[in-house]
Formats: C-alpha cells, structure tokens, sequence
C-alpha cells in the first residue's frame, strides 16, 4: 500500500551537529533498504536550503528533514530524540538557529498524502503528552500518538 509509513526508532542519537545527525540518521535508514545511496547528500543539501527547525513555545523543539521522493524505496518515519541539543535553521527563519530535542526524519514517496500526515504531525507538538514522551524518551508512546494522530488515514 502506498500511504504505508514504517516507524523507526534510532535511540541515543549523539552528534556534534546537525550535519553529522542528518548522516547517521541517512545511513541508517539506507542500511535498512529504506533509501537509496543519494538519500544522504539530497537530504543535508535540502536542509541547508529549507531548514525544517520548528520551535514549539513552551514545548520541545523538532526538526523534521526530508529529501526529495526519487531518493527513497520504501516510506518511513525515522524518529530520534537526541542525547543532547542540537542548533538548526528555523523552518519559518533560516538564519535564526534553535536547539532541537526531537528529529522526525521523513522518507516518504507518495507526496500526495504528505501534506496532511505532515499537518497532523505539526498538530501534535501542542500535545502535552507528546512533549513528556520525548522529554522521557518514551519512544513507544510517541509512536502509539503519532499512529492515532496521523496514521488513521491509511
């Protein structure tokens, strides 16, 4: 089915900076057949460009990086919660960096049903629930909230 979405988990991700978190995030999902050997490069070179820093006020931050459909095999959400904070571009002011707790990394090849799974995404980072799973690094309620809120659908 098409608007399948694999949810992954990479646990303890360390990285310097967010260039070195988008790579190990990249290798993992290309080690799993999720992406192909581009994924990595399309992925930093897009982020660079549009930054996908989202800062939730009174919540935690979270980047949400994707590269363009031709570079992936198989849809995935990859979710991260890092060791420590990381700084990357805002989504809505590339030059002004904030400290991201959570990465959301999106493989996705259906662009169709993209734009609502990402908005029913972005409606849960209001959530309470959702910022306490990730400040206890409760990845297994984060996806149980992210399938009700997002993947009813499909």
């Amino acid at each position: 089915m098409e608007n399948h979405i694999d949810i992954l988990v990479y646990k303890d991700l360390s990285a310097k900076n967010w260039d070195e978190a988008l790579r190990k995030l990249s290798k993992f999902l290309y080690e799993r057949g999720y992406v192909k050997d581009t994924y990595e490069e399309a992925l930093v070179r897009r982020e660079h460009e549009f930054p996908t820093g989202l800062e939730i006020p009174d919540k935690v931050n979270v980047a949400i990086p994707h590269a363009d459909v031709e570079h992936v095999n198989k849809q995935a959400l990859l979710i991260s919660i890092l060791d420590q904070p990381i700084k990357v571009g805002k989504m809505d002011d590339p030059d002004e960096k904030i400290d991201i707790h959570l990465i959301l990394l999106l493989a996705i090849k259906n662009p169709d049903g993209y734009v609502k799974f990402l908005s029913d995404l972005t409606t849960l980072f209001q959530v309470d629930e959702f910022s306490e799973y990730v400040k206890r690094k409760d990845y297994e309620g984060l996806i149980k909230l992210i399938k009700e809120k997002t993947l009813k659908h499909s």
